[in-house]
């Protein structure tokens, strides 16, 4: 009993560990925010954090990289492809910094029939 609670410790310990160690090397959790077809929304992020917006195409075509970015408060790192791949159309997570405080709009234009999207950060 005793080398099954002793062992039982040691785990919980050592994940315990390892979260932190993770953690402290990623530096501030990403913050995210999904949006699926037209909807907007507004996002409030701490300066130095980084968030990911998700759009899923329906039909073809595909919103545009990079997207528009109306203030310096919001910096554009990156977009990917996101699976499970669906016969919809793509979906695509764009990457974003909140440098500095301030509020951005993010636009993204679709290049086939989806709707524009505009998202507000503010930064803080």
């Amino acid at each position: 009993m005793i080398k099954c609670v002793s062992f039982f410790m040691a785990r919980t310990l050592l994940v315990a560990i390892l979260t932190i160690l993770a953690a402290s090397a990623c530096g501030s959790n990403p913050v995210s925010v999904s949006i699926k077809g037209n909807t907007s929304q507004t996002l409030a992020v701490s300066a130095g954090t980084e968030f990911t917006v998700t759009l899923q195409t329906i039909g073809p075509g595909e919103y545009d990289s990079p997207p528009s970015v109306s203030s310096e408060a919001v910096h554009f790192l990156d977009v990917s492809l996101v699976s499970p791949y669906v016969p919809a159309g793509p979906t695509q997570q764009f990457r974003f910094d909140a440098q500095t405080r301030g509020k951005a709009i993010i636009v993204f234009q679709h290049t086939g029939n989806n709707s524009t999207v505009e998202d507000t950060v503010d930064v803080r």
